[in-house]
C-alpha cells in the first residue's frame, strides 16, 4: 500500500499536537485559577525587604506568561499542521493571463 500524500497525514498529526498544547494549558489555567488553593509560587515570597517581595512576586507571575506562551506555541504548530493539509491551489483567470502577455508583447517590442 502507497500513502498517497503523506504532508496530509504529518499535518494532521502536527495539527493534533498543537491542539493538545492549546486545550493541555486551558484547562490547567482554569484548574488553577477556579480552585479554591493558592497558586504556586516559583520563589518563596520574603517577609522582610520591600525590592525581594516586589522581585518574587514578579517571578511568581511568571506562571501566568509561560501558560500563555504555551498557548501561543500551539497556535502556531496548529497552522503549520493546517498549512500541510490544505491544497494550494492557484487560479489562473484566463482574461488576466492574455492581458499580461499582451503587456510582456508590448514591452519587448518597445525595446526594439
Amino acid at each position: 500500500m502507497r500513502i498517497e500524500k503523506p504532508e496530509k497525514i504529518v499535518g494532521y498529526v502536527v495539527l493534533v499536537i498543537g491542539l493538545i498544547f492549546i486545550i493541555l494549558a486551558a484547562i490547567l489555567a482554569c484548574l488553577l485559577f477556579s480552585s479554591g488553593t493558592q497558586i504556586p509560587e516559583f520563589v518563596q515570597i520574603p517577609t522582610e525587604g520591600e525590592f525581594a517581595k516586589a522581585v518574587a512576586t514578579v517571578s511568581n507571575v511568571c506562571l501566568v506568561f509561560i501558560f500563555i506562551v504555551i498557548i501561543w506555541a500551539g497556535s502556531i504548530i496548529s497552522s503549520r499542521g493546517i498549512t500541510l493539509i490544505k491544497e494550494i491551489k492557484l487560479k489562473i483567470v484566463e482574461g488576466s493571463l492574455g492581458e499580461e502577455v499582451e503587456i510582456v508583447k508590448k514591452e519587448k517590442a518597445e525595446k526594439t
